[in-house]
């Protein structure tokens, strides 16, 4: 017979459901913690590169390379002095303005040639401008027929062979605007006059002959049976107004 007021002691059968409970949710909480924690650990797959294209070397690929083309050097114009010739006569010949021959050969003194010299003709710029197949109708020898067109510059440049009547000559020089001549005058002052005809200089040369002959667009005859310019005389050009366009004293010998 037990006493009274006794406790009974519990087995550790009677606490293995709690235990088997505890252990079942502390695994399941660990398969949940590691679940979350793996998924933050994963990193995306990364992106392919995308290509690139290299604009410039394309371009440069496709543009042609520029190659320097070198102009040969003109070959120069020459002319070899001829017993004879003249500075103004070779620069009539050539079609070039006498200053620009000199220029072009270093020249101070139209009169200095050596038989045999060497000239360099300079080479101008063509002249596009046509030129009109019909002459205009004749204006006074001093106007000019367009206020901005310039004004004519005629001046003698010398005397050839002087006191001699085959070979004396004046020449003249034109190196303005187009100068019609007729009614201007060549004298010495003596009361030897030339009275030029209807005649038309453009810029360049032309010569007044003291003999007879016929007359060219840049010789002109006056027709004499002696010379007239001796040395020491003065010329003097004179336009058809009387007005003094150009005046030259003849060397003395």
């Amino acid at each position: 017979m037990r006493a009274m007021g006794s406790v009974r002691r519990a087995t550790w059968r009677q606490y293995l459901p709690y235990l088997g409970l505890n252990v079942l949710v502390s695994a399941i909480t660990v398969v949940i913690v590691l679940s979350i924690w793996g998924g933050r650990r994963q990193t995306p797959p990364a992106a392919p590169p995308t290509p690139t294209l290299n604009v410039v070397a394309r371009v440069a690929s496709v543009v042609p390379t520029a190659t320097v083309t070198i102009i040969p050097s003109p070959t120069p114009v020459t002319y070899r002095v001829q017993p004879g010739d003249t500075l103004y006569a070779i620069a009539v010949e050539l079609d070039v303005p006498l200053d620009a021959l000199m220029a072009a050969n270093g020249l101070t003194n139209p009169d200095t040639l050596d038989v045999g010299q060497v000239l360099v003709v300079p080479q101008l710029e063509n002249d596009s401008t046509p030129v009109p197949t019909s002459a205009p109708a004749p204006l006074p020898a001093t106007v000019t027929p367009d206020a901005a067109q310039e004004a004519p510059r005629v001046e003698i440049r010398g005397v050839d062979g002087a006191g001699d009547l085959e070979r004396e000559a004046v020449r003249l020089l034109n190196t303005g605007g187009v100068a019609r001549m007729a009614g201007w005058t060549l004298d010495d002052g003596q009361g030897n006059i030339y009275r030029f005809p209807e005649f038309t200089l453009h810029s360049g040369a032309a010569s007044v002959h003291t003999r007879a002959g016929t007359d060219t667009v840049i010789d002109l005859y006056w027709g004499l049976d002696q010379a007239v310019w001796t040395p020491g005389k003065v010329i003097t050009l004179r336009d058809a107004s009387g007005a003094v366009q150009s005046t030259f004293r003849i060397p003395e010998n």
